[in-house]
């Protein structure tokens, strides 16, 4: 059984004139810090895992949160970065919008958070009204992406939606039309597929904003080299490749450049 640690959330402020107390702190504003405190912890794939214990105790209001010793000594790291680095800019996007979650709930409700970790030698991490930890405008690119796996749930009542899960990555949520899942002539369930999808990209971390990809096609993926295949591509690509002169392409995709 994997070893746990703690990760605490202590939030203060006052009411009425005296310290904030765990009675006094409203079950909304606990239900909201829940959902980012779970997505600061295991920022990816929630669904397995493992279980998070919820304690609060007297000192402002001190919210700990015991799991596994890996998920904390991650969250840990990225707290000291944010404390270090002053900036979000760097992190996930998912984890960014947790911690701009608290600045926000920190510059309206005038309280403050203290993140810290029970592991030795972890920084801590205050947001208060004078912090700003928030990501700079512009970070975030429309792009479209490629992206090979397993088909592990499709469907969805109210928001339909494809889950492929990425060897070696996390798993991948894509809004897809119920029409286009509908119309489907193969059950797709438990099949490796290739998806082709339009979402927004992180400039400075190259990560791509999971909540934001929407489907565009659906493409058989056969992991086998088929050499039929490659032939058809060249084919195709040899019709535009022909009159392009490889010197004079090269100058102009290098530029100026050693000139």
């Amino acid at each position: 059984m994997e070893k746990t640690a703690t990760f605490e959330v202590v939030v203060h402020g006052t009411k009425g004139g005296k310290p904030l107390v765990p009675a006094d702190y409203d079950i909304k504003a606990l239900r909201e810090l829940l959902e980012e405190v779970e997505v600061l912890l295991f920022p990816n794939d929630r669904r397995e895992r493992p279980v998070i214990s919820y304690e609060v105790k007297e000192g402002s209001v001190r919210n700990l949160f015991r799991t596994g010793i890996q998920a904390v000594a991650q969250t840990g790291a990225v707290i000291g970065l944010v404390a270090s680095s002053g900036s979000v800019d760097m992190l996930e996007p998912r984890t960014a919008r947790a911690i701009e979650a608290m600045q926000r709930w920190a510059q309206e409700s005038d309280i403050a958070f203290t993140l810290r970790t029970s592991l030795p030698d972890t920084s801590e991490l205050r947001i208060d009204r004078t912090t700003h930890f928030v990501r700079t405008e512009a970070t975030a690119v429309e792009t479209e992406v490629y992206l090979y796996g397993k088909v592990v749930d499709a469907g969805g009542k109210e928001k339909p939606n494809i889950h492929l899960q990425v060897d070696g990555q996390s798993m991948y949520v894509i809004d897809a039309a119920e029409q286009f899942l509908a119309g489907l002539d193969k059950n797709i369930l438990y099949h490796r597929m290739g998806v082709r999808a339009v979402g927004r990209q992180n400039l400075q971390t190259g990560e791509i904003e999971k909540g934001s990809l929407k489907l565009i096609e659906l493409i058989d993926y056969d992991d086998q080299y088929e050499e039929a295949y490659l032939k058809r591509l060249q084919s195709k690509a040899s019709a535009w490749l022909k009159d392009i002169d490889p010197d004079q392409y090269l100058n102009d995709v290098r530029g100026e450049y050693g000139a």
